[in-house]
């Protein structure tokens, strides 16, 4: 699982089971429990040695979206049917680079309806 610190931070810690990469400028910053590297192309290369039998997640934030999408074949999307403020987004002009294969009816849980997505780059 590679992600930026704001992403860490969010989350308070590394989740279990998988092995969590911090992409950060920072050399003083310390993520209990994940490893940090200055810049995605280390990341990639260094979550693809850890012993996690999936694939390779990049789970944000904005920064790392941006960078990390040229490289991925393939987008695991939950849409969340209800509009949010924030600060930090997912790429605009993503969907014209991918094709939705498949999506799940919209499911509710407290409140929240749902939809999840899988998008496969260009077919």
């Amino acid at each position: 699982m590679i992600e930026g610190p704001a992403c860490y931070a969010e989350l308070g810690k590394a989740l279990e089971g998988r092995g969590t990469v911090v992409v950060s400028r920072d050399p003083a910053k310390a993520f209990p429990g994940a490893e940090r590297v200055s810049d995605l192309t280390s990341a990639v290369a260094l979550a693809e040695t850890m012993p996690w039998t999936g694939p390779t997640w990049i789970t944000g934030g904005e920064r790392i979206y941006a960078e990390g999408l040229p490289l991925c074949s393939k987008l695991f999307i939950t849409r969340i049917h209800r509009d949010f403020s924030g600060d930090r987004f997912f790429p605009a002009d993503w969907h014209r680079h991918f094709t939705k294969l498949a999506w799940s009816k919209d499911g509710e849980v407290d409140g929240l309806k749902y939809t999840f997505e899988v998008w496969e780059r260009g077919r």
